[in-house]
């Protein structure tokens, strides 16, 4: 009982956490006139310089969404970790 007392503020923190991503995500929904696959395929050589538009959507255009996956799903698996380990009270 007393360890699920103390991992009690870590589980908060990352409900809230995800309750705010998902909020965020969701009132930043935007309409676009244009199909984007359209307009990457016209610009990507001129934007980006790379030859292959898969590289240039992959590492120019969503760089910052790939390095932001990463380091979540990173906090994720530590998340898991820390909560899946049992203490005892007796080596504290």
């Amino acid at each position: 009982m007393k360890t699920m007392i103390r991992k009690l503020p870590l589980i908060l923190v990352c409900g809230t956490f995800a309750v705010l991503i998902i909020i965020s995500y969701c009132s930043n929904m935007e309409t676009i006139d244009k199909p984007v696959y359209d307009y990457y395929l016209e610009s990507f050589q001129s934007d980006t310089g790379a030859s292959n538009a898969v590289t240039a959507i992959y590492l120019n255009y969503r760089i910052f969404d790939t390095i932001f996956e990463a380091l979540l799903l990173l906090l994720s698996v530590i998340a898991v970790i820390h909560l899946s380990w049992e203490r005892d009270d007796d080596e504290f």
